[in-house]
């Protein structure tokens, strides 16, 4: 209660003292971290369409123009656009879809999912053709040295928390050999998880993994409607009201 931070994370303890101590640690006792001995497994790398553009510089464009309205009807504004990079192409294939792109650490792409504006569209989103758990998505805008990590299902709800230090998982699971698990337990850094209220199931299935690896996790969900539906304030909100996740909290969530 002294020096204001809390949880259960023995390791990030040790890293605030001295961060070799922890690592070795880790190494040590940290239980199954050997799963993560593969991480750095080469992938593939995707490329962009060759005619990518940003939506914005392109509003002479009624295909873009028509992403704009559409991103403005889901509450993502301009400064938003420009913050995530969202573009389009021409091709036949991404015609009438919004591109978002996603980079590493180093600023290398690494992915890019693209979703359609068009109501009525039987598929909805076009992914890369990248294993989703050999790479984290958008990490160049991570700050492993924060206090948490918000974790939330895709890009489109990541879009609405520009205010926070967070990611997207791409989807509603994270397995035991995935990258973004392997960054979290080495920077131990705390967790929130926002997924949609759906997936409430699969979010503790992920508390539960995290807290296998002495991961501080807390719970962040709406009640109603899908994160990417919500304001940015509403979601700083939501995850500021988050709850701790423990051996009790699923037990009091039946009852």
């Amino acid at each position: 209660w002294v020096c204001t931070t809390a949880g259960r994370n023995v390791s990030k303890l040790l890293k605030m003292v001295n961060p070799g101590v922890a690592r070795e640690w880790q190494l040590k006792y940290a239980r199954k971290l050997d799963l993560f001995d593969t991480y750095e497994d080469k992938i593939e790398l995707p490329t962009l369409p060759k005619d990518f553009k940003l939506v914005l510089s392109n509003l002479w464009d009624p295909e873009a123009l028509a992403i704009r309205n559409y991103c403005h009807g889901r509450g993502i504004n301009d400064d938003l656009m420009w913050r995530w990079r969202i573009g389009y192409s021409n091709e036949f294939k991404f015609k009438r879809k919004l591109i978002i792109p996603s980079f590493d650490d180093k600023g290398v792409l690494n992915y890019w999912t693209s979703r359609t504006i068009e109501k009525e569209a039987q598929f909805k989103y076009m992914n890369a053709p990248t294993r989703k758990s050999a790479i984290i998505f958008n990490e160049l805008d991570i700050d492993w040295n924060a206090n948490e990590l918000v974790l939330v299902e895709g890009p489109l709800d990541l879009v609405k928390c520009s205010k926070l230090n967070a990611t997207c998982l791409l989807g509603s699971a994270m397995s035991r050999d995935a990258h973004l698990l392997y960054k979290i337990i080495l920077n131990s850094i705390d967790v929130v998880l926002c997924l949609d209220p759906d997936a409430w199931e699969k979010q503790l299935k992920i508390a539960r993994t995290l807290t296998d690896f002495d991961i501080n996790v807390r719970l962040a969900s709406p009640k109603y409607g899908d994160v990417g539906d919500l304001s940015e304030d509403d979601v700083v909100k939501l995850v500021a009201n988050s709850i701790q996740y423990d051996s009790t909290t699923e037990l009091l969530q039946k009852i």
